[in-house]
């Protein structure tokens, strides 16, 4: 039973770890989509 706790705290540690790494990737490519809008409407004003 011991290794079965074991085991369910790396498998829960792997997944926290996953789904932040993944938060931070969508933020991060949030804020380039949102930069790269802004570029985009700066080339079309002049």
């Amino acid at each position: 039973m011991q290794n079965f706790w074991s085991l369910f705290a790396a498998y829960l540690a792997f997944w926290a770890i996953f789904f932040i790494y993944d938060f931070t990737v969508a933020r991060r490519l949030a804020r380039v989509e949102k930069d790269l809008a802004q570029m985009r409407q700066q080339i079309r004003e002049p």
